[in-house]
């Protein structure tokens, strides 16, 4: 089983728009990288053993909920995990509760 990315903690309380925001910021970072590889979200997706539906649903706000599903995105889409792992830092209060 893989480990859940909403371990952590929150610097302040973060309320439910300000998660959808950095969920946003997330799913725009990851967007950003797959276009500019070229590849559509079919592709990207499929790449990810991820339905497309999945997969838009991740580039409009709603976070992976786990590091192996971060991982295989960012397979797909040729990016280097350190970057994956830096945007999720960068968007953590996205995974706040």
């Amino acid at each position: 089983m893989s480990a859940s990315i909403r371990s952590f903690p929150a610097s302040r309380q973060t309320t439910p728009f300000r998660r959808r925001v950095w969920g946003w910021m997330f799913g725009d970072g990851l967007r950003d990288v797959r276009l500019e590889e070229g590849r559509s979200v079919e592709e990207a997706a499929a790449a990810a053993g991820m339905e497309p539906t999945e997969w838009e649903a991740v580039e409009a706000g709603q976070v992976p909920e786990t590091w192996e599903q971060a991982w295989r995105m960012a397979d797909a889409i040729s990016a280097d995990r350190s970057w994956m792992a830096s945007l999720i830092v960068f968007c953590s209060e996205a995974w706040s509760n």
